[in-house]
Formats: structure tokens, sequence, C-alpha cells
């Protein structure tokens, strides 16, 4: 490779994994054979390849109840598989998408593979401003779903009690759907405009991805996997590390799995009883007109019409 350090996002990269070595040595002696084996497979079959991060950043956005522990879980592996050693998030809410250095505020540590639990408008076009300073390209996958199934999927979430610190759940474990979920409805709605208007703007520098398709079946999860790998990395990996990937996130799949892949490691389930959400559905006809307008709006820009 000649002289990549000249190019200044890999420059960046070089300077973030000198400052997280003596972080990488500590975690190392902690994980699992499973990520050693995994990265004794990306150096036995890459070898002194350049990683797809040495000229692209790299953003994996999400937000509450549109599929995040899903997609992050996916990206997970997929970054695992490939040998990724450092990550950072931003505002410090959710948890990145690399199982090494990934305590990382992305602000302040900007690593190449990000994390983005409340992905907006400002902060992709913020990032593609970024990649263009820096002489790269921004690649990225966000998940998108029905913004009226967003809201049962919180309630029912929340008045379980999921995340008591959480302020979306203030008082809805003790409400009803008649009152939780049109309560829910005005709590969701920003994040509801937040993710329309990244979706708006997420094309041609990230893939969309539906929380319906993903969870259709596991042709359809396999198919939207294949769309992921194609759009972030094309030719750029092995055709190896495409198997492995393949193999690795079939854990996540709803459809395949019962211990729900990583989302088991902090003991968070983050799927709902289909009869909770039966009842919080049919309660979603009580959220104010005006409000439910809104809803409608929303639905119509993510083509869900």
């Amino acid at each position: 490779m000649q002289l990549a350090c000249k190019q200044p996002l890999l420059l960046m990269q070089l300077i973030l994994l000198a400052a997280a070595t003596e972080e990488c040595e500590k975690e190392t002696a902690d994980v699992g054979s499973s990520l050693i084996q995994k990265q004794l497979l990306v150096h036995e079959t890459v070898g002194a390849v350049a990683h797809p991060w040495d000229k692209h950043i790299f953003v994996v956005g999400t937000n509450h109840k549109a599929g995040s522990q899903l997609l992050r879980n996916i990206m997970a592996h997929f970054f695992d598989i490939l040998g990724a050693t450092v990550s950072c998030q931003y505002n410090g809410h959710g948890d990145s998408v690399t199982f090494l250095n990934r305590e990382n505020e992305c602000t302040q540590f900007p690593a190449p593979i990000r994390f983005h639990n409340h992905i907006s408008k400002d902060a992709i076009l913020q990032m593609l401003k970024e990649a263009n300073d820096l002489k790269g390209d921004l690649r990225g996958v966000m998940i998108v779903r029905d913004p009226l199934e967003m809201v049962a999927s919180s309630y029912c979430y929340h008045h379980r009690g999921a995340e008591p610190t959480n302020a979306m759940e203030k008082g809805i474990p003790e409400m009803g759907p008649e009152e939780g979920v049109p309560e829910i409805a005005k709590r969701m709605l920003m994040i509801i405009k937040r993710m329309a208007e990244a979706y708006e703007v997420s094309a041609p520098h990230i893939l969309a991805v539906r929380y319906e398709d993903l969870t259709h079946s596991p042709e359809q999860f396999d198919a939207g996997v294949e769309k992921i790998m194609e759009f972030l990395v094309r030719d750029e990996i092995t055709e190896l590390q495409k198997a492995e990937i393949r193999r690795a996130v079939r854990v996540e799949d709803l459809h395949r799995s019962a211990v729900l892949g990583i989302s088991t490691h902090n003991g968070l389930n983050h799927t709902n009883d289909e009869a909770d959400m039966e009842a919080a559905r049919a309660a979603l006809s009580l959220t104010p007109a005006d409000l439910y307008a809104e809803y409608v709006k929303y639905r119509e820009v993510l083509g869900y019409s």
C-alpha cells in the first residue's frame, strides 16, 4: 500500500488506533474465543489488504423502536468479521458496532466506524461534509419502520417497564392502552419526524432498510443482509468474509433464533408479545385527529401509505 497515511481519512484512523492501543490490549484478553477465531480468519484471508474504513466513513443509523437493536446487532457481526477494532457513538446513546474500543464519543473521538442511535438529517449532512473535507466517502445504513407500528411497539416496551430511566417511559407502566398509546404517540412524534427527515436525505450515501423486510421471513432477512453488504463494501472484501458474515448474522433473525443474538447479552429483550401489540394497535384510533394526521404525513414520506 503506497504511503496511505498521506490520505487524511486513513491518517485519522491511524491516530485513533494508536490512541486506543492500550484499551484494545486490555479488552482483547476478555473477549471470547469466537471473536479470536474471527480475527484469525481475517488475518489469514486478508493479510495486508486495506480495510474498507481506510477510505470511507461508515455510519449505522437508528431511531427508538425502529429496529435499532436488530440493525446494530447485524452490523456488529459485520464489522467484527471484517476485523474492525475501534468505533464510536454519538451522545452516548446505545452500544456501538464493534466489540473492541467501542465506548468512544464520536464528537471527541471521530472513528471511521460510527453508530448514531438518533440519526437525523443534520447528522447526515454533517458527516457528508466531514467525509468531503477528509477527501473520503460516506457510506451507511439506516433502518426505518412504519411510524404507527413504532408507537405500538414503544407503548408495549415501556408499559412493561423496560427502561425505567428513559423519560419516554414516565407514567406509561400505569396506563392501559386506551390512555397510554395516545400519550406515547405524543412523545414519539419528534423521533418519527427525525427519522423521516433523515430518510429524505439518505440517498445515495446511506442505504435505508425496512424493519418489516428484515423481520418478514428468513429469505427476506438474508436478502436484506445481501443488500447491506453490496451497498457498503461491494467488492472490497473477500467471498469468504461475505460467507462468514451471512453465517454470523443469522442469530439475529427473529425467525431463526430463540436467543435474539447479542441482545441477550445485556438482558434486554426489545421485541414485544404479539397479543400486547394487537391491543396497542387497536388503541391507535384514539390518538387525537391532528396528531394522527402528522403520523399519516410521515408514513407517506417513508413510503408506508
